[in-house]
């Protein structure tokens, strides 16, 4: 067994193609879900992190039958290995949004948020000290996909189909936007000191929402801005201190600004 080795469960995620391409060198496999069953799918690695999840358990109350965590976590608890799950920042309350702290309660926000505090809890149960769990804000990446509903496939899908970025929010809305990069270069941390606990993954500091499409903008070269708020505020902020102090991770200051531009700068290429 090599313990630097990683397992990624979920292949047709986001986030597990975007750590795959800039982590190559830590992962000896990547596996659909319904391949993570086998025990011989884990050989040779130490770790396994799972970005698979049923997208009924975002909306439906919590079905064991349906949670793709316990099944990996449950194959990684009898083989011994580390496991990292990817929560969610809604498993905080409503009320605790703005710079939660690992210690807050988590009873959820939503069925979403609910159910992954659920999966936390079970997975805590099975296996103990070899748990990380990370609980990111609003991560982005490169990802011009009209029926994705993440914040930046929201910008990019607009910006590419129709010339310009309508905001369904005021576009002074905070929320801790985090580059895909600096999510993919924490994970690789967790992976490689396999730490244990919960960490949320936030960027450490909130950005308007009207800030982040005008870079998104200006990378591209061309397009508009237009505000029709709709819609709820929801702004978010998470307390990164235990990433910080405790793992010697930060976020870099402009990385938001500097990611946004960059991914203007791929969609007017057509990259």
């Amino acid at each position: 067994m090599d313990a630097a080795a990683l397992v990624v469960v979920g292949r047709n995620s986001l986030l597990a193609r975007e750590f795959v391409s800039r982590h190559a060198d830590l992962v000896r496999r990547v596996l659909g879900h319904e391949q993570a069953a086998a025990d011989a799918a884990y050989e040779g690695a130490g770790c396994v992190v799972n970005f698979a999840f049923a997208p009924a358990l975002e909306t439906q109350p919590y079905d064991a039958a349906l949670d793709v965590d316990l099944r990996v976590a449950e194959r990684a608890a009898a083989l011994g290995l580390h496991y990292i799950m990817i929560s969610s920042r809604r498993v905080y309350g409503a009320d605790a949004q703005w710079n939660a702290s690992e210690s807050r309660p988590a009873p959820g926000m939503d069925a979403y948020g609910r159910n992954k505090a659920c999966i936390e809890a079970l997975l805590r149960e099975r296996l103990g000290e070899r748990l990380a769990v990370l609980r990111p804000g609003n991560v982005f990446a490169h990802e011009p996909l009209a029926r994705r509903r993440r914040f930046g496939a929201f910008l990019q899908s607009q910006l590419i189909a129709q010339g310009r970025i309508r905001l369904s929010v005021d576009p002074l809305a905070r929320r801790d936007l985090v580059p895909a990069e600096f999510f993919c270069a924490v994970l690789r941390e967790v992976a490689l000191r396999r730490v244990s606990g919960v960490f949320n993954l936030g960027s450490g500091r909130a950005t308007r929402v009207g800030d982040a499409a005008r870079w998104l903008i200006e990378g591209y070269g061309r397009g508009e801005l237009e505000c029709e708020p709709t819609q709820p505020s929801d702004e978010f902020q998470l307390d990164v201190t235990r990433l910080r102090e405790g793992l010697g991770l930060a976020c870099p200051e402009d990385a938001v600004e500097r990611a946004m531009r960059e991914i203007g700068r791929r969609l007017a290429l057509g990259a």
